[in-house]
């Protein structure tokens, strides 16, 4: 399975949950796949998609769905032991590799608890870059505020 294939699915399993994308790769292509108001792309943030996940998990107490990349996973690595303590599916794209930055070698084993490791084939869709932080943060503290607001009705 490519990265697009395992995003389309992520995404069509998820659709009215907010979901964080890691930086790179996996958000300039989940943006170019199906952009919506639900998906915060991480535009300049590695290593950071699962912290940002659980703050929101925690503020909102929400389900969360986070998509991580195994670079980003390990640059993010300590926030891992807090996954049990929040409604968090964490999604990991594993190519074996930090093909954002040029492709360097990640040998490590992420079979751990609370990770869905997704095996996926190195290689990229030549895509645009998602949109600009600004616009994205602004959709979606939108759709995050609407969700909490029709909670507490």
């Amino acid at each position: 399975m490519n990265r697009l294939e395992a995003l389309e699915k992520i995404i069509a399993k998820h659709s009215g949950d907010p979901i964080i994308f890691s930086n790179g790769l996996t958000s300039r292509e989940a943006a170019w796949l199906n952009d919506r108001k639900n998906h915060m792309y991480l535009v300049h943030g590695m290593g950071e998609a699962l912290s940002v996940g659980i703050g929101l998990a925690a503020a909102t107490n929400m389900h969360v769905v986070v998509v991580d990349g195994d670079g980003n996973c390990l640059m993010g690595y300590s926030s891992l032991n807090m996954l049990k303590d929040y409604d968090i599916t964490y999604y990991v794209l594993d190519n074996g590799c930090y093909e954002t930055t040029g492709g360097q070698n990640v040998e490590v084993n992420l079979d751990f608890p609370g990770i869905n490791r997704i095996p996926v084939e190195a290689g990229k869709k030549e895509t645009p870059n998602p949109p600009a932080p600004l616009i994205t943060k602004g959709k979606f503290s939108s759709w995050v505020s609407d969700k909490i607001n029709k909670k507490a009705v």
